[in-house]
């Protein structure tokens, strides 16, 4: 067990409003989106502003020990009205971040340096986990976006004695997200990774 008061500077604290769930980081591992279950904005912080905050000791006291950084000094900026329960980010390989609303049932794509949106599409129902193919490394392939919608039992007809859930497959090529299939899967989606076939069968 590692504890924090034999082990200086192991960890900080940054606050996140409100209710924080997902913490994704972007390809250039410069930003790292806090998405706040009860937030009504996306809070994205600065990794380069984070270590230069902790070098200053820019704190604003510490929990159990562990510092608590500045909010406002290591902030890179809010996504305003993105949505309303937003829980998990991910991102393709032209600098913007897609991210899934658990309450208003919607995935909305915005700009991680401008902090615009961009484009929002509704699924069905509410969306928890997203995939973007290679969208959690340094080169994200970004061409699909995978919804791994929630609360959908009635999507679909059951044929046996585990009711199907819903998923929805959109292409993210262009400036518009699009809907190329709306599908059936079964137990609850969570979270998932997609890459290229060829990754995988040419080996």
């Amino acid at each position: 067990v590692l504890d924090v008061e034999d082990l200086q500077g192991v960890a900080y604290y940054i606050p996140c409003p409100k209710s924080p769930h997902g913490s994704d980081v972007d390809p250039t591992g410069e930003y790292i989106v806090g998405s706040g279950k009860l937030a009504s904005l996306i809070p994205v912080f600065s990794f380069s502003k984070m270590i230069k905050a902790i070098e200053d000791k820019k704190f604003d006291g510490d929990f159990d020990g562990i510092p608590v950084l500045n909010y406002e000094t290591v902030l890179h900026g809010e996504v305003q009205k993105p949505g309303l329960g937003p829980l998990h980010t991910e991102f393709d390989s032209k600098g913007n971040a897609y991210t899934s609303f658990f309450v208003s049932s919607e995935i909305v794509k915005w700009n991680i340096k401008t902090l615009e949106v961009i484009d929002r599409q509704p699924t069905y129902y509410s969306t928890g986990h997203l995939t973007v193919a290679g969208g959690d490394s340094k080169a994200p392939f970004g061409k699909y976006l995978v919804a791994w919608n929630k609360i959908t039992k009635d999507r679909y007809l059951p044929t046996g004695p585990e009711l199907a859930q819903s998923a929805q497959l959109f292409d993210i090529s262009g400036d518009k997200m699009e809907l190329l299939l709306d599908f059936p899967t079964i137990g609850e989606p969570h979270y998932a990774q997609a890459v290229a076939a060829d990754l995988v069968r040419n080996n």
